[in-house]
């Protein structure tokens, strides 16, 4: 009984499956035939009402040049891109013309731009540092160098007020300058190189060691003579090299103080000053132009005459210490100028060693 059951369930089962192909069959022949006689429809039309809007050109696709249509294209070997050129045109601009005075950068690097002969830059930057109180160490104007003295380490006179901290903080700084010919025709370019030393403590003894130089301290230096160019232009200007002036060292009989006195007037009579006192060996410790007051030190000024005993001759014990410090004071008298020897403090030198600077700023000045 079970066998018959399910022969007849296989035979029922094959019947429905046959009947649902031949739905199939028929439903695919109607849709073929459906498909063959179809008709395309009309195309759509725009209602008479509706206006269309306007192209926005910040939408629009933009056309591209003849040349873009290769763009994807790897560049040729040799070529630069179109971006990079256009970088490159944009950097050209933004340099500054040749006949212009500007500091370039190259990474950690930088110098100044001068539109002048190397042997003018030269001269003009010597000014500069002297003008600054630098004491000039070395010079080579056939090399192209300068190289000034080390400046600060300073410790304050009794008495005296803190006119610089930076020079009595324990540091000592020194700069090499170098002006060579430009790589532009008819201009010349200064680099500045910073040195520094430090006062360290080692088992109770103090010495100077070297530290690492400071980009700051150059860049700053750099900027300073810029401005000077700026201001002063890169010939020498007149008296800058100290031609003869009308200038004469007295004495009073009664208070044993000398004066310098010059026909100038103190703008003049500052800016000379300023530069004798560093052609001398002077180091200037301080300024104060409104007052009309250098503060500075001996330094090398005497050298050599103390070596040959000349000044403890002349002077005993008055012949003055290296590190011994005076202040010049520039006074304004109307058609003139007039300038003292003082103490840190204000007071008058009633010394020989007073006279002696007055002397040699003299000397410089003719």
């Amino acid at each position: 009984m079970i066998k018959v059951a399910l022969r007849r369930f296989s035979i029922l089962s094959l019947s429905i499956v046959c009947m649902l192909a031949l739905a199939a069959c028929s439903n695919s022949k109607k849709e073929d035939e459906a498909y063959k006689h179809s008709k395309a429809l009309p195309s759509l039309e725009v209602p008479p009402d509706l206006i269309t809007p306007a192209q926005d050109a910040n939408t629009a696709i933009p056309e591209l040049p003849p040349a873009a249509a290769t763009a994807s294209a790897a560049p040729a070997l040799g070529t630069t891109p179109p971006a990079v050129m256009e970088h490159a045109n944009t950097a050209e601009k933004a340099v500054p013309a040749a006949n212009t005075l500007h500091v370039e950068k190259q990474g950690a690097q930088r110098w100044l731009v001068v539109p002048a002969a190397a042997d003018q830059v030269w001269q003009r930057t010597k000014d500069f540092l002297v003008e600054k109180g630098y004491t000039l160490a070395k010079e080579d104007q056939k090399a192209g160098t300068l190289e000034t003295d080390w400046r600060g380490g300073d410790q304050p006179a009794a008495g005296e007020k803190d006119l610089d901290a930076a020079l009595k903080s324990g540091l000592k700084d020194k700069y090499k300058l170098r002006i060579e010919t430009g790589r532009v025709a008819g201009t010349s370019e200064v680099t500045v190189s910073h040195l520094g030393l430090q006062n360290v403590t080692t088992d109770g003894k103090a010495e100077w060691q070297p530290r690492v130089s400071d980009p700051m301290l150059e860049a700053d230096l750099l900027d300073q003579l810029r401005a000077f160019f700026q201001s002063e232009g890169t010939a020498p200007a007149a008296g800058s090299d100290l031609p003869a002036v009308k200038a004469k060292v007295s004495t009073d009989t009664t208070t044993s103080v000398s004066t310098l006195t010059l026909n100038e007037e103190f703008d003049r009579a500052w800016r000379r000053i300023g530069l004798a006192l560093g052609r001398s060996g002077f180091v200037v410790v301080d300024r104060n132009r409104s007052d009309g007051i250098y503060l500075i030190r001996l330094g090398t000024a005497f050298k050599e005459d103390a070596k040959a005993g000349f000044v403890a001759r002349l002077f005993g014990s008055n012949a003055g210490d290296p590190d011994e410090r005076y202040r010049v004071h520039v006074k304004d008298r109307g058609e003139g100028s007039a300038v003292i020897v003082e103490h840190p403090g204000g007071a008058p030198v009633h010394t020989g060693i007073g006279e002696r600077i007055l002397d040699r700023l003299k000397d410089k000045m003719e």
